[in-house]
């Protein structure tokens, strides 16, 4: 009789190779699901002063002293001015002085300012696209080749990720709805869906999942407290949002949309640490199915503090190395450190990488006590205290 069912419920179980391409059959349809979903963000209120297109250096023209001759012709390849050969002036990126050594036959990107009787043509950069698709193509081979099937679907929720911030997050953003909350929200759909298509349905996700979702909510509310106390203006120091409203976004909640930023920072390596830690609480129950929840909690967070360790040491590198040139620029001038950790600039990030921190810091026992709670025990008194 017994193993008659066994034999029945071995049959009845997905293999391995069903449970993947049925993880990959559903990442699949959730990718074409968000390509076709249609654009919600609104028209520009203004028209851009600037616009950005591919192009390709024919030929260069003689040099002179004259600042406003032109020195290159280039084909345009892509918008409104596709096909057609221009003269431009090549220039630095991002303004500098420091030119690149064009070759002719070198794809660029053209910077087109069109006015109303003529258009200023520049070469601004290199076209980097066909060294970006290498490298991503090296980084997916690498993946799949040392992670498998899990790899391919980890692969899988990343392009997820991504297709849910593009497709969605940015759009409603611009759309005006609230930042904190769309953050919170899409930040919590895509972990879900991540962590339940890299690790399948069972108790160890869940538990990273729900690890995820208390951590996510502390972070943000954390987040917004600290910013109402450090009184930070509407900018919070930052060139790219005083750039969005010069474009005539002055509806778009700025305050917000900087912490919302700071969710998605801390969201990114909140995935680590849950799924690390639910894993290491069902290999430990695995391990000794006798053990009380309490001694199972025990023995996970001394894994936690090891991984505690690790992730701090790790994000203030990352931090670090973001902020190096910054960090020796105000060396170089010999003011006092604390008057310019003081300074809006510099004090936002720290306060994005402390907030960061501690909700990737509260993760570890949160996940570690949904996780004790969602493995199956067999100790007698845990099971009298569930019922």
């Amino acid at each position: 009789m017994g193993s008659a069912r066994k034999g029945s419920g071995a049959d009845s179980s997905p293999s391995g190779w069903e449970r993947n391409v049925r993880a990959i059959t559903i990442a699949a349809a959730l990718l074409v699901g968000l390509w076709l979903l249609p654009d919600v963000a609104p028209p520009p209120d203004v028209q851009q002063p600037v616009e950005l297109a591919r192009g390709q250096i024919e030929a260069f023209l003689p040099e002179t002293d004259d600042p406003s001759v032109p020195d290159v012709i280039v084909r345009v390849l892509t918008g409104p001015e596709a096909g057609n050969l221009l003269e431009g002036y090549l220039q630095g990126p991002a303004g500098q002085q420091d030119i690149p050594e064009y070759q002719i036959g070198d794809e660029v990107v053209v910077s087109l300012s069109l006015g109303p009787d003529s258009t200023f043509v520049a070469v601004s950069d290199r076209y980097r696209v066909p060294l970006f698709a290498a490298l991503l193509g090296a980084f997916a081979l690498a993946v799949v080749v040392v992670g498998g099937w899990r790899g391919l679907r980890s692969l899988l929720a990343l392009a997820l990720t991504l297709g849910v911030v593009a497709k969605i997050v940015v759009p409603l953003l611009l759309a005006g709805w609230e930042p904190v909350s769309l953050a919170v929200g899409a930040g919590a759909a895509v972990t879900l869906a991540t962590i339940l298509l890299t690790e399948g349905v069972r108790p160890a996700s869940l538990a990273a999942a729900g690890g995820t979702f208390a951590a996510l909510a502390l972070t943000a509310g954390l987040a917004a407290v600290v910013n109402g106390l450090a009184q930070f203006t509407e900018f919070q120091g930052s060139e790219a949002a005083v750039f969005l409203q010069s474009m005539g976004l002055s509806g778009l909640d700025l305050s917000g949309l900087l912490l919302a930023a700071v969710i998605f920072g801390a969201l990114g390596v909140l995935d680590d640490v849950t799924v690390t830690q639910a894993a290491a609480v069902h290999e430990l129950a695995e391990a000794d199915p006798e053990a009380s929840r309490s001694l199972l909690v025990a023995r996970a967070m001394n894994v936690g503090r090891s991984h505690i360790a690790a992730t701090v040491n790790t994000l203030v590198l990352a931090y670090l190395g973001a902020s190096l040139p910054l960090l020796v620029l105000f060396a170089a001038g010999g003011a006092d450190p604390l008057l310019i950790a003081s300074g809006e600039t510099v004090a936002v990030e720290i306060v994005r990488a402390v907030v960061g921190s501690i909700g990737i810091v509260a993760a570890v026992p949160l996940t570690t006590l949904i996780a004790a709670f969602a493995v199956r025990r067999r100790n007698s008194d845990d099971n009298q205290l569930l019922a």
